[in-house]
């Protein structure tokens, strides 16, 4: 008997686990770690499992059940889809709580030493990494622009280098709906994908990265920038992403932050959620708003059943 097996039989009981089991987003895994820690001091339950393995992969996860058991939540950095909705409910799952735990604001991240990008416009970083542009003739052609002052005069002259998300995490269906809007991305040199940066670890790729390559920007969670000092986030149509910008939806790039919970007889589940929305988690001064979680406004719906 593997490692995973024999621990997957301790953590078993006749009605059901007595450890919460977590997987998806690496956005949302250090506020999971944080939850699962104070929980686990405050309630007395044994610590939840939580990994990190990517919104899309968490979904996949989600849906599979093996002997009865399986994952009791997964983390999101956007809504569950259509199709993964289909999979968890033909694996067995009669409901699903979709409980939104709050905002995230997404940055052009870059070097603090990096300069002239204080005019840089939504609509600049659509024009950089679209694959096809209309020109002035109204005609479809492939994207000329390989400088940022090409596109906008105001910009520096530097070439125009982007790191973006890989295909199997939320943050690259952010970056595809708040700015491709179904078009193609860009191909080439200018933009780069590292498919495993938003590791467990630190995101320790996508920084490391900006450390060795100072004129590219990266698209980047903003809670990720803590205890990074040497990145900053550029303003995007002269708005920073602050608190307050974020929580009311005046900086450009915000999204919101999910789990997801299967109905299962798991021990201390039902306190575990309530930890997550809990004042001492989520208030004016909660230990996840200090990691950077912003909080839904007051009387927005934060639970549905699916």
């Amino acid at each position: 008997m593997n490692i995973l097996l024999a621990l997957m039989f301790m953590c078993c009981s006749v009605e059901g686990r007595i450890q919460i089991r977590q997987t998806g987003s690496s956005t949302v895994y250090p506020f999971a770690i944080k939850i699962a820690q104070e929980f686990s001091k405050k309630i007395g339950y044994i610590c939840p499992f939580v990994e990190s393995t990517g919104t899309g992969s968490g979904f996949a996860d989600f849906a599979q059940v093996h002997n009865g058991f399986g994952y009791d939540i997964t983390n999101a950095s956007r809504p569950i889809n259509p199709k993964e909705l289909v999979k968890c409910k033909e694996s067995g799952m009669a409901s699903i709580l979709e409980v939104c735990i709050g905002h995230d604001g997404i940055a052009f991240a870059a070097k603090k030493n990096l300069t002239g990008f204080n005019a840089l416009r939504l609509k600049d970083i659509l024009t950089a990494v679209t694959k096809k542009i209309t020109n002035s003739k109204g005609d479809i052609v492939g994207n000329p622009y390989h400088q940022w002052n090409e596109i906008n005069s105001s910009l520096p002259n530097l070439p125009i280098r982007i790191l973006i998300p890989s295909k199997s995490h939320g943050s690259r269906d952010a970056f595809e709906a708040m700015l491709m809007h179904g078009q193609e991305v860009r191909s080439g040199p200018e933009l780069r994908e590292i498919n495993d940066y938003e590791a467990a670890d630190g995101h320790h790729l996508l920084f490391d990265f900006l450390d060795n390559n100072p004129t590219t920007l990266a698209f980047v969670a903003v809670n990720l920038l803590d205890g990074h000092a040497e990145i900053k986030a550029m303003q995007i149509d002269g708005m920073e992403p602050t608190y307050s910008t974020i929580q009311n939806g005046t900086y450009p790039m915000v999204r919101k932050l999910f789990i997801y919970v299967r109905d299962s007889k798991t021990e201390g589940l039902q306190d575990y959620i309530n930890e997550w929305l809990s004042p001492a988690a989520i208030g004016e001064n909660g230990y996840l708003t200090k990691m950077g979680l912003i909080p839904l406004l007051d009387g927005v719906q934060k639970r549905r059943k699916l």
